[in-house]
């Protein structure tokens, strides 16, 4: 069983790995130019934003005692880790 503060810091790990998603896919769209050369880098940019993300996530579950979204990591990288 978890407690309300364990729920609380994975909430704010939650909101904190949120906020450097936003941050990298900014910054992605920022140096996105447009051009069919650049989309690969682009497209990397964000699927690394989202693994980071979803690693930031997993991490904290695990250490606040929770379960976290392994399924969706393993659907993104072809791993569980």
């Amino acid at each position: 069983m978890t407690t309300p503060a364990q729920e609380s810091n994975h909430r704010l790990n939650i909101v904190a790995a949120e906020s450097a998603r936003q941050t990298a896919l900014g910054t992605a769209k920022v140096a996105y130019d447009g051009s069919p050369a650049a989309y690969p880098t682009y497209a990397a940019a964000i699927k690394a934003a989202d693994v980071a993300n979803l690693r930031a996530i997993i991490a904290s579950a695990a250490a606040n005692g929770l379960d976290g979204p392994r399924q969706t990591l393993k659907e993104l990288t072809g791993s569980y880790v």
